[in-house]
């Protein structure tokens, strides 16, 4: 799944994603696909997402990923520096088969704000963002 722009939806919230099974790999899966590294949803490039109550099963080969970030901004002229916040609650990962959670394309900025702590393990009101060394500090872990 793959949104690109959701910046007309105003701060309503309506750009969502709302249940749903997202599966990587199945037992009727081509050759092409294993050798790729897909990803199961794709964020958008703008404000205003939400997804919840989404449950991801088999990311678990090459760098496949459950979701991943900034849809069409593959290069650095195609979007500008900013994050993106996406809320997300109740989300599953079966850690069995999701060896990635997140993959991050450019601007590597996208903050995922984590209602129940089904993304990020840590508790409801938890916050998944990318690697910085600046943002090491002692309320949060790499």
């Amino acid at each position: 799944m793959e949104m690109s722009r959701t910046d007309d939806n105003g701060e309503d919230n309506w750009a969502k994603i709302v249940g749903g099974l997202v599966i990587g790999k199945s037992e009727n899966t081509e050759e092409a696909l294993d050798k790729a590294s897909p990803v199961g949803v794709r964020t958008p490039r703008t404000e205003n997402f939400n997804m919840s109550g989404v449950k991801f099963y088999n990311y678990n080969w090459n760098k496949a990923a459950g979701m991943h970030t900034c849809s069409h901004c593959w290069h650095d002229n195609n979007t500008d520096s900013g994050a993106r916040t996406i809320t997300v609650d109740k989300l599953y990962f079966d850690e069995a088969t999701v060896k990635k959670r997140v993959s991050y394309t450019t601007p590597f900025r996208t903050i995922f704000f984590d209602k129940s702590g089904g993304l990020t393990g840590k508790g409801p009101n938890t916050w998944f963002l990318p690697y910085f060394k600046h943002l090491l500090v002692s309320q949060c872990e790499q």
